[in-house]
């Protein structure tokens, strides 16, 4: 059998500290590896369990088993969280929605839509029409809230510095 670690100490003791080395860390290296592995255990164990905990995934993110139908719900609630937004940042500017502004810029939507998709007989488009109607509007709407994001924001110095609502005073 090999030398107990009793031994070990007390030829610690009368060797050289060079032998001493060899012996510690080969004492402390499958120590390091152990503990090593336990906290990688302990933090992908903890990410495991904070996955867990979250929301559900949206549903609308892989369309791959999706049909035409849930395809174009999904395009609709993008649309609809988006026109929410362009809503929020409406009242925090403190534009009307009926305002002349914001009327000649549904008007301009409307147009370009109709443009596209000529009204009338909309069952020729397919089933896909629904889809295509509500990626272009809400391509539209995010143009208009970067736009209106655009005016509200500026460089120092920019003489042509837009909209200035008073809720959005500088310090």
């Amino acid at each position: 059998m090999g030398p107990t670690c009793s031994s070990l100490v007390s030829v610690l003791r009368k060797d050289p500290p060079a032998c001493a080395c060899r012996i510690e860390v080969s004492v402390k290296t499958p120590f390091l590896q152990i503990t090593g592995l336990m906290l990688g255990l302990l933090i992908s164990s903890c990410l495991a369990v904070a996955q867990t905990h979250k929301q559900k995934p949206d549903p609308c993110k892989d369309t791959s088993h999706m049909t035409q139908g849930e395809m174009n719900d999904c395009a609709l609630k993008d649309l609809h969280e988006t026109e929410l937004k362009l809503e929020r940042l409406l009242k925090q500017l403190r534009i009307a929605s009926n305002s002349p502004e914001q009327t000649a810029w549904e008007a301009y939507r409307d147009a370009q839509l109709a443009a596209l998709y000529p009204p009338g007989d909309v069952s020729s488009y397919g089933s896909v029409y629904p889809l295509c109607l509500a990626i272009l509007k809400k391509a539209l709407t995010e143009g208009r809230i970067r736009d209106l994001k655009a005016l509200t924001t500026s460089g120092e110095g920019d003489v042509c510095y837009g909209y200035r609502a008073s809720s959005n005073k500088r310090n």
